[in-house]
Order: structure tokens, then C-alpha cells, then sequence
């Protein structure tokens, strides 16, 4: 693989992306009835707290010189943001909570605040990939509610650890992590996105 399709990848399947995929997989896949608009305000919230807020405070936190690079290469410049990014997501979650969604949204996004807040606390020793935590939450909501609800996402999950495949040797191509970073991240991202769903 090569340098410049490594980091395409990194862009493409950036953790960003998976609350909008997950908020779209929980209110158009499941058997809940939820209606456009509310769908769409939904996207618009998840989008909001998980995505405009923690990028500009990031930014913020970069003009002020707290972290070193947008990029947080090392562990160090994580820290803070990832707090906030833990913060982001609970709010959201809590909010949207409220508005009568299916419980099975508030649950995946408490999950991966709870993500998010276990890998700061692994900064110490180590630094956790977001990127492999991120498609390694996205399978494990799809293995959960597979589970539950008996649908039949195969062809997406067997999608997913093909991706996730992809992900991860980008990631070692781009140096970016060991391979026992990108271990961790992702099945941390399955086991905790799969026990909030399943024993929530």
C-alpha cells in the first residue's frame, strides 16, 4: 500500500464519521418508526455536538498553543480534546434522550464517550488508535443490533472487517501506531459499543 491510498484511507474512514453512520444504521435499519424531520434533526444534533464542536475547540485549543498539532500525533496533545470529545458526547447523547429517539442512539453514543474516556486514560502508557476504535465501535453496533433485533447485516459487517483490514495497514504505513495500538483501539471499540448496546 501506498503512502498517498494510506492516508485517503485515514481521511475516509475517520472516526468522525461513525456517529453519523451509527445514527443513521439505529433510525433507518431498526424497527423503530421515527419520522424525516426528526430524523434529520437528529443527523443535524449528532453532527453538531460529535463533529462542529469538538473540531473547533480543537482548533482553539491549537491557537492557544494547549496542543502542539491538529494531527495529535503524540499523546500528549490528545488529552484535552479527547476530554471535551467525551463531554461533546454525553451532552449530545443526553439531549437527544430527550427527545423520545430510540434509547439504542443515547446508548451507542454513551458508548463511545465511554470510548473515548478509557483511552485517556490509557494515554499514560499508550496511545490507543481512534481511527481503529472508531470502525471497531461502528462493527460492534452492527454485530449488537444484529443480535438483537435479528437483522441480517452480513454483508455490512463482513464490509466492515474488510475495511478494517484496510485501516489498520494504512495506519502501520503512515507509522502512526503499533499493532498493539491498533489492537486495542479496536476491539475496544467492538466490546464496549456491543455491551452498551446489548446491556443497556
Amino acid at each position: 500500500m501506498g503512502r498517498t491510498l494510506a492516508q485517503w484511507l485515514s481521511y475516509l474512514l475517520h472516526p468522525v464519521v461513525y456517529p453519523i453512520l451509527g445514527t443513521l444504521i439505529i433510525l433507518e435499519a431498526l424497527p423503530y418508526y421515527v419520522n424525516s424531520r426528526l430524523t434529520i434533526l437528529s443527523l443535524a444534533l449528532v453532527f453538531t455536538g460529535t463533529y462542529i464542536f469538538p473540531v473547533a475547540i480543537s482548533f482553539l485549543f491549537y491557537r492557544i498553543q494547549l496542543i502542539s498539532s491538529l494531527e495529535m500525533k503524540e499523546a500528549r496533545d490528545r488529552r484535552w480534546p479527547y476530554l471535551v470529545g467525551a463531554i461533546c458526547y454525553y451532552f449530545t447523547a443526553s439531549f437527544l434522550g430527550q427527545l423520545g429517539l430510540p434509547k439504542d442512539l443515547k446508548l451507542f453514543l454513551l458508548g463511545s464517550a465511554s470510548i473515548i474516556i478509557i483511552h485517556l486514560f490509557m494515554f499514560r502508557f499508550s496511545k490507543p488508535s481512534a481511527h481503529m476504535a472508531g470502525i471497531g465501535g461502528f462493527t460492534g453496533l452492527l454485530l449488537s443490533e444484529s443480535l438483537k433485533y435479528h437483522i441480517g447485516f452480513l454483508p455490512l459487517l463482513a464490509l466492515c472487517f474488510l475495511l478494517a483490514g484496510f485501516l489498520g495497514s494504512a495506519r502501520l504505513k503512515l507509522q502512526a501506531h503499533s499493532p498493539g495500538e491498533l489492537a486495542t483501539g479496536y476491539f475496544s471499540g467492538i466490546i464496549i459499543i456491543s455491551l452498551s448496546l446489548l446491556l443497556g
